[in-house]
């Protein structure tokens, strides 16, 4: 971005990135959604799961009378987990999307406050698809795996959006784009464990990639056809991101917070929750950005419980 507001310049200087729209670009994001499912290109699986409110945003009526949507990008590593069974140290990832939902808002809120000042704007937290709004604000552009890419972090960076009475008197709405070298590059569908990446189409079969088969509790089976080793993070999946060229020089950041002793994995492998121990450990997968309800089948599969 060229001649950019002050408030982006004050939220690059503090480590986030950050762009802003017309609210009246609405309807299009919300129209560009449903042409990709009119169009055959968006699973009815996966439109039908996150059509409503995502795929069809609406200006909050706590402002209604909202000028501009601003999106953030905030760097974010992988969480790394460790896991205590029958002997063994197993360490996970959780990959940079799941965790700190709240701390990130938050921190995106404050230095927004911050790079405004001493102008004071409404923030209203959007709900929104964050990623299109992202590329089509020329914050990101997409990679081949659909994921977005930012500068210097790459996909490692977790996205927030905020409606605002702020007149930007700059519209970066643009068409969207994609990262160069992804017209020549491979690796991302080398790498995809599931064959939800294609070389003769941009958009990623979102229905066969492992992150949407893991995010779904213990009462769906995985398919056959999703094999064992195909299994790489303990929610989500990090394999098309660790072999991009453009992560290069983040795909190993990572941070330790989590350690679950043997009798803590156990329970968590018995997939009956109930009461205060329950309680104590949701809040303690919270932190690592996990959900009781629904990771402890990937666990399972992650530890080999079968085979031992």
């Amino acid at each position: 971005m060229s001649g950019k507001p002050l408030f982006i310049e004050r939220l690059e200087q503090n480590g986030c990135f950050g762009s802003v729209v017309s609210a009246g670009h609405l309807k299009e994001l919300e129209e560009e959604i449903k042409s990709l499912h009119r169009d055959g290109l968006l699973h009815d699986s996966i439109y039908r799961e996150f059509a409503d409110p995502y795929f069809s945003p609406r200006l909050p009526r706590s402002l209604s009378d909202a000028k501009s949507i601003i999106i953030v990008a905030v760097p974010q590593p992988m969480i790394r987990t460790t896991f205590h069974y029958v002997g063994r140290k197993v360490r996970v990832v959780v990959p940079p999307t799941y965790s700190d939902a709240h701390k990130v808002t938050w921190r995106a809120r404050n230095e927004l406050k911050r790079a405004f000042e001493p102008r004071q704007y409404k923030l209203v937290r959007g709900v929104l698809p964050a990623k299109l709004l992202a590329v089509r604000s020329g914050l990101a552009r997409y990679g081949r795996n659909n994921i977005t890419y930012i500068p210097k972090y790459g996909s490692f960076h977790r996205l927030t959006s905020f409606y605002s009475d702020y007149d930007s008197p700059i519209d970066y709405w643009q068409e969207k784009e994609a990262l160069p070298l992804c017209a020549k590059c491979s690796a991302c569908i080398k790498a995809c464990p599931t064959k939800a990446i294609e070389k003769d189409r941009f958009l990623i079969r979102a229905e066969r990639c492992l992150t949407y088969l893991n995010e779904k509790d213990a009462s769906h089976a995985f398919p056959r056809w999703v094999g064992a080793e195909a299994h790489n993070s303990v929610i989500g999946c990090m394999r098309c991101q660790r072999s991009c060229p453009y992560n290069k020089e983040v795909a190993d950041w990572y941070v330790d917070r989590g350690v679950f002793d043997e009798a803590e994995t156990e329970y968590l492998l018995q997939e009956r929750y109930r009461g205060r121990k329950a309680a104590t450990i949701q809040r303690k997968l919270k932190a690592v950005g996990l959900e009781l309800h629904i990771f402890p089948r990937n666990l399972e599969v992650l530890l080999g419980k079968e085979q031992l």
